[in-house]
């Protein structure tokens, strides 16, 4: 590969030639042999090597949360002709920032040598990440011969989204269902809540004897726990807008994402079922399930959302009588832009859903330059939410959600009074 440098000599050489021949004048021509010189002792001198180099990348982890530093270790195992000089470019990922060493640096290989790199990176966004091709670069100390070898190691990295502390909400299902979860029922069965103490009878296991009482009684004596079980999530995510700023359209996705990577981490850890509904520019179906698998699984959708543009949504409750039961719990989070998905809810809540709105309030993310002109805007638009959160909390539970505001605090407010079992 032949560099600037290389170029611009011969086409010095070419130029002298050319005025050469048209004037007529040897001087000129004889210009070209310091030229021819040095063009040939470059590459007499210098022969450019044979690259052979292997790599291997690798993570200190390949999950990490926004902001976050994850570092790098980069393996290279010469098993060509030895190299001098080389330089390494890796290709981290956009969006990355070096913390720690760099991913540009000078190296020497003798044959049958390795070296090892590495340096730190912090991911500031939540997505899937890629890294690119490792390019090698030797190069003659005149610049004038260039070789490179481009190297492939695939390396992914998951960066999940910073997930909020929502023990204390206290939120859950109000209709549970048989399988064992963290939510205390009042029926009696396997659990760590205290009921009652009752007489020993054939089969009682020997753990749940009450010695004291037994003793106390002089006859065997149990105890007895409530049950706990778990109930059904639908974590429906509305990321279309009517905004033209891109900055936040995005920025209104990222919120939402992150409130729902935080309610589902919360409802699997209660070992409730959750599955995930997706509006942007297409529809994103997560059926309902439960464990590490299903997590990972979810997240997978939820980080490649993007925001979408305002379509009616008038096929939401054909979707959830299609993949989810009437007795699940449907947390909808929502700029409620759209008067067809609100109808949508509403029918929800009178079909037997217990329907929870998170509706975020997308006027916080704009800005106006006129201060006038943003006051009235502000007004207007806090009569008309208040006007459709009102009509929308007569048939399910609704709260304007402020980003700003811990999300916990709005949950706190909405969470079921009473737990139905079934």
């Amino acid at each position: 590969m032949r560099t600037r440098s290389g170029a611009a000599l011969l086409l010095m050489a070419f130029c002298f030639l050319i005025l050469g021949l048209v004037t007529l004048r040897w001087q000129l021509v004889s210009l070209l042999i310091p030229l021819a010189l040095t063009i040939y002792l470059a590459f007499l001198l210098h022969r450019p090597p044979v690259l052979d180099v292997r790599l291997t990348r690798s993570l200190d982890s390949e999950r990490i949360q926004e902001g976050d530093v994850v570092e790098i270790s980069l393996l290279l195992e010469n098993q060509g002709e030895a190299l001098d000089y080389i330089e390494v470019f890796d290709g981290a990922p956009p969006g990355a920032v070096v913390v720690e060493g760099r991913d540009r640096f000078p190296l020497n290989l003798g044959r049958g040598q390795s070296a090892k790199i590495r340096y730190k990176l912090r991911f500031d966004r939540r997505g899937n990440f890629s890294f690119g091709e490792l390019l090698l670069r030797w190069s003659s100390p005149a610049q004038m011969v260039v070789r490179e070898q481009r190297l492939s190691a695939e390396t992914r990295i998951v960066v999940l989204p910073r997930f909020q502390d929502l023990r204390r909400c206290d939120l859950k299902p109000s209709t549970l269902k048989v399988q064992a979860g963290n939510i205390s029922s009042s029926s009696i069965g396997p659990g760590k809540e205290f009921f009652c103490l009752r007489e020993y009878v054939s089969g009682d296991e020997l753990r749940k004897i009450n010695w004291k009482a037994t003793a106390r009684r002089d006859r065997m004596i149990v105890n007895d726990y409530e049950s706990e079980r778990s109930g059904d999530v639908v974590i429906v995510l509305d990321a279309r807008t009517s905004m033209s700023n891109v900055a936040q359209r995005q920025k209104m996705a990222d919120l939402e994402v992150d409130a729902a990577a935080s309610l589902m981490s919360y409802f699997l850890r209660r070992r409730d079922r959750v599955g995930v509904l997706v509006l942007g520019d297409a529809m994103d179906v997560v059926p309902l399930g439960y464990g590490k698998r299903h997590f990972y699984r979810a997240m997978d959708r939820l980080l490649a959302v993007q925001p979408g543009n305002l379509r009616q949504a008038n096929f939401l409750g054909a979707v959830m009588e299609r993949y989810f039961p009437t007795s699940s719990l449907v947390i909808a989070l929502t700029p409620l832009e759209d008067k067809r998905f609100v109808s949508s809810l509403v029918s929800l809540g009178s079909k037997g859903h217990d329907v929870f709105v998170l509706s975020l309030d997308t006027f916080l993310l704009e800005q106006t330059e006129d201060r006038a002109v943003q006051e009235v805007a502000e007004l207007m638009h806090r009569l008309r939410r208040q006007d459709m959160l009102a009509g929308l909390g007569r048939h399910c539970r609704a709260v304007d959600w402020d980003p700003r505001v811990p999300l916990f605090k709005y949950l706190m407010e909405g969470r079921a009074s009473g737990v139905r079992r079934r």
